[in-house]
């Protein structure tokens, strides 16, 4: 069975949390409080990360495709594991289109967009195809480097003059509201994006550790990102940073300490390189795992090798503009994602329910059948299907939506 580490497992979450989220100004609707902002949202989603990490206590050897079997019934896992399938395939397709826009705009303008992402389309399956533990391997490789160009960036703009800690005064100066009304998109981005996350945690080597690794890695994310954010409008100022494309690049290129270390654009497309790479990729295969514990008979590499090159043309159709695909974003960051982020709160729920109703010395090897569970215990029942009613909208929606746009093309 393929194994990590859980220092790969570090490493993974880091360049998952951190890779591309740096690029983009998070809580910037909260102004110069934007890092009040995702404070706040990593406290939620360690609130989230915790019943991640629970559930694989109760279930150590067990994929998720399994424990949903176990607690949900067959049918209700099914319906839950495809509902998932979606999310991450637009995920991924989120990612991969915004990665080839973002290096066609920075580093290669003149090359055709198709040409871009069927290049890193390729290369993402080449290293999936090789197995989950050589993409862990590549990141123990790169992602020294991506800290190292990071804490880089920050030690030039203390020193280019640029810096203004005025720019984040006054603190809460329009008070609390505009710090809660950006709370629920950066909760979903990058926090509740690791809800992907729960396909992999059974790789993990020492399943004692993997709390204490997680936490560790968003912690460490979540610190990195707060220093970008204050950076970035400690040097733009807080209107020029929401208004910006690329609020990092934007930031890197005010650099200039005495005519010598100016120019630093490429770690901006380094950076976005690495977070492009491992967002796509780890979304990408928790969709193809996803697919194979549906379809039994599916095999791995098959799934990835076809839906993979399949991605370019979706997203080309997906998404007609780099505007589009931002705008539609944010709306999945807010309602799609923390949906999804939040279903396996239901999960936990319904499985400790279950567990006092069937003590481990009165309960026979499977659990029964949650649909007996939902007869017994309304509220249970009613956040189960609701929640997996709301999620189906969404996605109906979402499909309707790239539907229209496909025929309007």
């Amino acid at each position: 069975m393929v194994r990590i580490s859980n220092t790969q497992l570090f490493m993974l979450i880091v360049a998952f949390e951190v890779g591309s989220t740096t690029l983009f100004a998070l809580g910037i609707g909260a102004g110069r409080d934007a890092w009040i902002v995702v404070l706040l949202a990593a406290l939620v989603g360690f609130c989230l990360l915790w019943v991640y990490t629970e559930i694989p206590k109760h279930y150590p050897d067990k994929h998720f495709s399994e424990i949903l079997n176990d607690v949900l019934g067959k049918k209700l896992a099914a319906i839950m594991l495809f509902l998932f399938c979606l999310y991450f395939y637009s995920q991924a397709s989120h990612n991969f289109y915004e990665f080839g826009r973002l290096i066609k705009i920075t580093a290669l303008p003149l090359s055709p967009l198709l040409l871009i992402w069927y290049l890193f389309i390729l290369v993402v399956i080449y290293i999936l195809c090789l197995g989950f533990e050589v993409l862990a391997r590549t990141c123990e490789v790169l992602l020294p480097y991506l800290l190292f160009f990071l804490v880089t960036i920050y030690i030039f703009t203390l020193f280019s003059g640029q810096f203004d800690f005025d720019a984040l005064r006054p603190v809460l100066g329009n008070g609390f509201q505009p710090v809660l009304e950006s709370l629920a998109y950066t909760v979903g981005f990058p926090f509740g994006e690791m809800v992907v996350f729960l396909m992999f945690l059974h790789l993990a080597e020492t399943k004692q550790l993997i709390r204490k690794t997680v936490f560790l890695a968003v912690g460490l994310s979540t610190v990195l990102l707060m220093i970008s954010l204050i950076i970035m409008i400690s040097v733009l100022g807080p209107e020029l940073t929401a208004n910006s494309e690329i609020p990092l690049l934007e930031t890197i290129l005010t650099i200039n300490i005495a005519e010598i270390i100016t120019n630093l654009d490429s770690i901006a497309v380094f950076i976005m390189f690495i977070g492009g790479f491992y967002k796509t990729a780890l979304h990408f295969y928790g969709f193809s795992l996803t697919v194979t514990w549906l379809f039994k008979r599916l095999k791995l590499k098959s799934v990835m090798i076809i839906f993979g090159l399949s991605l370019p043309l979706f997203v080309h159709f997906r998404f007609p503009t780099f505007a589009h695909q931002r705008w539609y974003g944010e709306m999945s960051a807010t309602y799609m994602i923390p949906l999804f982020a939040f279903l396996p709160v239901l999960l936990f729920i319904i499985m400790i329910m279950k567990k006092k109703k069937n003590p481990p010395h009165e309960r026979r090897m499977m659990m029964p059948d949650i649909l007996s569970v939902i007869k017994e215990d309304l509220l249970s029942g009613i956040l189960l299907v609701g929640g997996s009613l709301y999620a189906a909208v969404l996605v109906l929606v979402m499909l309707y939506h790239t539907v229209t746009l496909l025929f309007k093309r």
